[in-house]
Parts: C-alpha cells; sequence; structure tokens
C-alpha cells in the first residue's frame, strides 16, 4: 500500500488551474472593474444630461426674451399707460386701431397672459414661474432714469425710459438629476422642472431722441 499524501491547496500545480488565491483576486479586480466602468457610465450619462439641460435652458431665456421684445415694440399711442410688479397694460396696433393690451402672470397655470381691451386671457408664453418688472422713470425731464418704481402710472409728471423684466423660466429636465444636489438646482416639486432665471432690459423707443 502506498502511504497517503496531502496536499495543500497552494501546493496545487498550475497546469492543472488556478488557486482559490488566484480566483478570488480575480472576482475581486473583475468586481471592482464593473463598478468603475459603471460609475464612469453614470458620470457620462449625467454629465448628458446636464449639458443637454443648459442648452433647453439657454434656447429658452432666448426665445422668450425675443418673444417679449417683439410683441412690446409694435407700440402706439401713450405707449405704457401702467404696470405693476407682475401686470403691464400698454397701447398696440391692431388692425390698424391703437388697442390697449394687458399682460399678467398667471401663477396657477405658470404662464404670462395677454388680453386686448374687450377681450379674453390668452397664454402668451408657457413655462413661466414668475414675473417681476421695474419701471426706470425721470422725474425731472432730463433724460435720465431717477428711479426705479415697482409700479407706474402713465402721467405728464415722468417720463417711462426703461422696463426692466425678471423671469423665472421653467425647463423640463431629468429626475436623474436630482442626485447631483439640490443645491445646483431648484426644482418644481410638482413635476421634473428646472427654474432658472433671466433678465433684461426693455428700453422704450423714441424716448429722449
Amino acid at each position: 500500500m502506498y502511504p497517503f499524501r496531502y496536499r495543500t491547496l497552494n501546493g496545487a500545480n498550475h497546469k492543472n488551474g488556478f488557486t482559490l488565491l488566484e480566483l478570488v483576486l480575480s472576482t475581486g479586480l473583475a468586481g471592482l472593474m464593473m463598478v468603475a466602468i459603471t460609475t464612469s457610465f453614470l458620470q457620462f450619462n449625467q454629465h448628458k444630461l446636464l449639458s443637454q439641460t443648459l442648452l433647453q435652458m439657454q434656447a429658452q431665456s432666448q426665445l422668450v426674451v425675443a418673444q417679449v421684445l417683439t410683441d412690446w415694440s409694435n407700440m402706439c399711442g401713450a405707449g405704457v399707460k401702467s404696470g405693476t410688479a407682475a401686470t403691464i397694460s400698454l397701447m398696440r396696433k391692431y388692425q390698424g386701431n391703437c388697442m390697449q393690451y394687458d399682460y399678467a402672470h398667471n401663477a396657477q397655470s405658470h404662464n404670462l397672459t395677454r388680453r386686448r381691451f374687450g377681450g379674453r386671457n390668452s397664454s402668451f408664453i408657457a413655462r413661466v414661474e414668475s414675473m417681476d418688472l421695474y419701471f426706470g422713470v425721470d422725474n425731472d425731464h432730463d433724460c435720465r432714469i431717477d428711479q426705479w418704481r415697482r409700479s407706474y402710472q402713465a402721467s405728464a409728471m415722468v417720463n417711462l425710459h426703461q422696463v426692466k423684466v425678471d423671469l423665472e423660466l421653467m425647463t423640463v429636465s431629468s429626475g436623474q438629476l436630482r442626485s447631483g444636489g439640490d443645491d445646483l438646482w431648484l426644482w418644481r416639486q410638482s413635476g421634473e422642472f428646472v427654474i432658472h432665471p433671466v433678465s433684461f432690459i426693455w428700453r422704450l423707443p423714441n424716448v429722449c431722441s
């Protein structure tokens, strides 16, 4: 009879396969590689979503500013009649006549509304979270803005030179960006909308010209 020989696992011949230690190390290395690949993919995907959202925000801001400036450029008569922090009334041409148009922010439907005198409210610009207006007036007729007011009423005592428009717009975005931290964005709780500001100055035509 031949004596029984004990062989340890570490003594196994590499020609016959891998040792348990090598298998454990290989599995661990593969796992680390998969984690790194997955993390890189998620970061790439989040960066892509972020870039898309920023482009959408920029395009939306440019479009909204162009819409407002174009719509308000066709004034006539008394020009701007009155305004508050969230409303403005001005005279615009309509079918050859000078008509009053009222603009306001609707907080419930999140849009700007436009109403021709005697008509109904219609949506002017969609996805608007808020609107703030400031009226730059000239009190002593020296063609310089003396004061920025939160309200305005047309009169012979003051001249309105500029209107500063502050808007908060809502851009559709992926909820995956929330993982980047809520401090990077201002989200609407009721949906996946990113809130972002846009500000511009509307200079009234033919003032001190």
